[in-house]
């Protein structure tokens, strides 16, 4: 069996570029609320976000990654809509989370793929 790696994306990532830790965790956060945002709002023609969309404005290296995540992601999780709510219950306070929910604030769901609302507070209803 080999050593587990240490695992530390920004800092392996700002290493590798030759950035600081700062502008590297910048990047990500504001990569991933736009990609959050794009799939929120995708409405498309078949249904297929990452072969409509996503394809095309990703460079290849960092799509062919994600597609290789999301298989293994979904080879070792049985993800339901309503887990990443609980996950954030789970790893932190609603005061921890609390200042990233008005970045959601002027999104348009898609008309085609919007999703019900989900409880404001763990445990609680939706409806």
């Amino acid at each position: 069996m080999t050593p587990e790696r240490a695992f530390d994306p920004v800092g392996e990532t700002a290493a590798n570029l030759g950035l600081e830790d700062t502008v590297v965790r910048s990047v990500i956060d504001e990569f991933m609320l736009q990609l959050h945002r794009d799939l929120a709002e995708y409405e498309g023609m078949n249904g297929d976000y990452l072969g409509e969309s996503l394809s095309h404005h990703l460079p290849a290296q960092a799509f062919f990654h994600l597609l290789g995540f999301l298989d293994r992601f979904s080879e070792r999780y049985e993800w339901e809509p309503g887990t990443a709510h609980e996950y954030l219950a789970r790893l932190g306070s609603r005061a921890d989370w609390l200042p990233y929910s008005h970045q959601l604030r002027g999104w348009v769901e898609s008309s085609r793929y919007g999703r019900s609302p989900r409880p404001t507070t763990p445990g609680e209803s939706a409806a």
